[in-house]
């Protein structure tokens, strides 16, 4: 062998030796950057709510879960437990918070838990469809990218019920001002058609994922005390989807699920103005603050066209019925909110449900309501509603008497 062929394999002999010394030392100090990350925490780090809440009586003033106080007023969570308890115990579930501090003052259910499936209580169970609640994020969007006025016409062809299968909306809008519907009042009667058109003609597919992820889907958004899990939300394909998917979509039938404590805490959010705070049952905890603990979700000035269009929906809209009869009429001018309907899978059948805020110029609480329509049903997701209302207007004028009596007899009460 030639000089200079031993010295070729002796220089490529080395090469490679380089070659693997700095692989070698680019894999340690890529493995030591990877021990520097913070690690993720694991999902059940915070505590577990049990499938099924104790018992408390009404006038119960520390109320425990596993040994630690919670924030459940045992009045309201009780006043309705007995209005489902009374018309059947059909799986349900009702969240009422705070809204001002994230405290959950009741967390409700009807059916136990394991009788239907679920693996959690009912209140934080995932596969409840969001149906027209989704409206509410289709309508956000809206006002986000500043092309949705609610008191401005849509003409409307079809009717409410359905989204034109064939994805046909009018490129050019009717004269006729019976054609027109505005936003205010597509919103309180849930018009399919309204919000799969704006959706397609003015909002698009990608503010509409953006509102999603802003208002709890596949996000962090949504903090807690307590181990929440996640609402599923299937994504319409940008590059694929039919124009009748998205406009679905838009309208509330996507592949969206949600519990109830997911929808409180969004009603939470508008009627804060816009401002995410954490959700908690825990009294250790401490009450949350809009200044500190605040995080913004959606702008001010959505927040407010939102609420300013929600008693439609209770005034003259699809939760009329369930306002207008015996003492429920007392609330019906200061409540707003939005009803969905819609078959789901997990549980099978037709789910209603309802959130929503009281009061509405200056709101106290949010209240979100899922009930699923069986044989013989006795009530709707708004009715239940309806009742956690009227719970904490009870709990509320019970404290007041009570706080100006013993002001009269030079007493101290405590009040939540």
């Amino acid at each position: 062998m030639s000089n200079s062929r031993v010295s070729c394999h002796y220089r490529l002999l080395a090469a490679l030796v380089a070659l693997t010394s700095g692989l070698i030392a680019c894999s340690q100090s890529i493995a030591q950057k990877a021990e520097d990350l913070p690690k993720k925490p694991a999902p059940h780090t915070l505590p577990l709510i049990p499938k099924e809440l104790p018992e408390w009586n009404d006038d119960e003033q520390n109320p425990m879960l596993a040994g630690r106080p919670v924030t459940i007023i045992p009045q309201i969570q009780n006043q309705v437990t007995r209005f489902i308890r009374n018309n059947g115990s059909p799986v349900s579930a009702l969240v009422i918070t705070e809204v001002k501090t994230g405290k959950i003052l009741a967390m409700v259910q009807g059916k136990q838990p394991e009788l239907w499936g679920a693996e959690t209580h009912s209140a934080l169970h995932v596969g409840f469809p969001t149906a027209s609640l989704f409206k509410t994020v289709t309508t956000a969007a809206g006002f986000e990218v500043g092309l949705v006025d609610p008191d401005a016409t849509l003409s409307m062809f079809g009717g409410c019920a359905r989204v034109n299968p064939r994805g046909i909306w009018p490129p050019v809008e009717s004269r006729r001002p019976s054609d027109g519907l505005s936003l205010r009042r597509a919103y309180g009667h849930s018009c399919n058609g309204f919000f799969a058109k704006l959706a397609v003609n003015s909002i698009g597919l990608g503010p509409l994922i953006n509102m999603a992820h802003k208002m709890g889907w596949n996000s962090s958004t949504i903090a807690s005390d307590f181990f929440l899990p996640p609402s599923p939300l299937r994504e319409p394909s940008a590059t694929s989807s039919s124009i009748h998917t998205i406009g679905k979509f838009a309208a509330g039938f996507g592949s969206v699920g949600i519990s109830a404590v997911h929808a409180a805490w969004q009603y939470q959010v508008i009627a804060n103005d816009g401002i995410g705070i954490p959700v908690h049952i825990f009294k250790e905890t401490g009450s949350s603050d809009l200044t500190k603990d605040g995080v913004t979700v959606i702008e001010k000035e959505t927040a407010k066209n939102l609420r300013s269009i929600m008693d439609s929906t209770v005034l003259a809209g699809t939760a009329t019925n369930a306002f207008k009869r015996g003492r429920m009429k007392l609330l019906r001018n200061e409540v707003g909110g939005k009803t969905g309907t819609l078959t789901g899978s997990n549980p099978q059948g037709l789910t209603t449900l309802f959130a929503g805020m009281y009061p509405l110029e200056n709101p106290e609480i949010s209240v979100s309501a899922i009930v699923l329509l069986e044989n013989l049903w006795k009530f709707k997701a708004s009715n239940l509603a309806a009742e956690g209302f009227m719970a904490y207007y009870d709990y509320k004028l019970q404290s007041s008497s009570a706080l100006n009596a013993s002001r009269k007899n030079g007493n101290q009460i405590t009040t939540h």
